[in-house]
């Protein structure tokens, strides 16, 4: 239950009967010394307010300190969300980040399972849909568990040879493949 904090100028205003309630109401435990003097039980009041007061600053700090404790922690459980770039349909890349974590890519060679996830040029995971495939790198990115990206000498990914790209304006094609 919480009550009124008084100070000691709203005290003064106060009869010693009312000052007798206000020290039982607020469940003062600091001894009055003197119970006929009005200034002991105003003594009294502010004393024992004064250490309530210091007990509320010491649980604001210890749940500031919580707070941050929890932040970390939950930092650390889940770390930040991935950038999925689309560079072209059948290619995405994924993102922590600035870092190039994994990507996705198609393959018409393969029957069923035509998407496949690649870390370090790699074939880490093979699925019949992006989205299983989208699934196996967050889940495995938040534990830990997926292979670590190598950077190459270059920059990573869609800006490797200096493109400019975005998520609305793939990375430009270049080869023979590329459509005039």
């Amino acid at each position: 239950m919480t009550h009124a904090f008084y100070t000691a100028q709203q005290l003064q205003h106060k009869s010693i009967a009312r000052l007798k309630q206000i020290y039982s109401e607020i469940a003062c435990t600091v001894e009055v010394s003197d119970k006929r003097c009005k200034d002991a039980w105003i003594t009294a009041i502010a004393n024992y307010q004064s250490t309530q007061l210091q007990k509320v600053d010491n649980q604001t700090t210890a749940q500031a300190e919580l707070d941050q404790h929890i932040a970390h922690q939950a930092q650390a459980v889940a770390p930040e969300p991935l950038r999925i770039v689309e560079i072209s349909f059948d290619h995405h890349e994924y993102y922590a980040g600035d870092k190039l974590i994994a990507s996705i890519t198609h393959d018409d060679n393969h029957l069923t399972q035509r998407w496949v996830v690649m870390v370090n040029k790699k074939e880490v995971f093979r699925a019949n849909t992006v989205m299983r495939c989208h699934r196996y790198i967050s889940i495995h990115y938040k534990d830990g568990t997926l292979p670590v990206q190598e950077e190459e000498a270059g920059a990573q990914g869609a800006g490797g040879r200096g493109e400019r790209f975005s998520p609305m304006h793939p990375a430009p094609c270049s080869g023979s493949n590329a459509i005039l």
